[in-house]
């Protein structure tokens, strides 16, 4: 993820699109509160041949995590609610690709295919997560990108990266794989691992 890279334009996330995809958490699990899209600038490309399939899009949003969902305080955000945190980020991000018809390779899409498909259709098949600094879980942010895709008969693979950070300097990030079925008449995606996002 190049954090230095010149933003050119910045939207706020609709509240009624956080909503709707947010919604298969439990109220206690929605950590995320707030999104911005964000549009970079592609001239910093490489070369012409990576537009629009290298990192064009980030979104930045605020988490707050008043309790965990599954044990004790532990007083520093954790590698489940990294991928809570991060899930999140995902499913909010497509969802203002979609909506604003940005994204070429699921072209064929709309919001109410997306929601049909949500949890069923988008597997992780790789995760790493690295903590670098523990980051105050009541307040924090979290940026995602996506930095490449393809597709593949009935798959669209993304390559993407997170990093999440409070005010003093905890920081922690990761790469995420996800593979997307593209058709319902294809469940197979090959050799990889399948684990649901959720």
């Amino acid at each position: 993820m190049n954090i230095n890279q010149k933003v050119i334009k910045v939207n706020e996330v609709s509240k009624d699109l956080l909503n709707v995809f947010l919604e298969p958490y439990k109220d206690d699990c929605k950590y995320l509160k707030k999104a911005q899209f964000q549009y970079l600038d592609s001239m910093n490309l490489v070369d012409d041949s990576q537009i629009n399939k290298q990192g064009l899009w980030l979104i930045k949003a605020d988490f707050s995590i008043a309790e965990s969902c599954y044990i004790a305080d532990t007083g520093h955000f954790n590698s489940v609610e990294f991928n809570i945190c991060y899930n999140q980020l995902f499913y909010v991000m497509i969802a203002y690709l979609l909506e604003n018809q940005l994204f070429e390779v699921m072209k064929h899409w709309d919001l109410d295919i997306y929601k049909r498909r949500q949890l069923s259709d988008f597997l992780i098949v790789k995760f790493s997560s690295v903590f670098k600094k523990p980051i105050n879980s009541n307040n924090f942010q979290g940026t995602l990108s996506i930095n490449k895709y393809s597709s593949r008969r009935n798959l669209i693979i993304l390559k993407t990266s997170c990093a999440f950070s409070d005010d003093n300097d905890g920081c922690s990030e990761g790469d995420v794989t996800i593979a997307i079925l593209d058709s319902k008449l294809e469940k197979n995606i090959d050799n990889f691992h399948k684990t649901a996002v959720a």
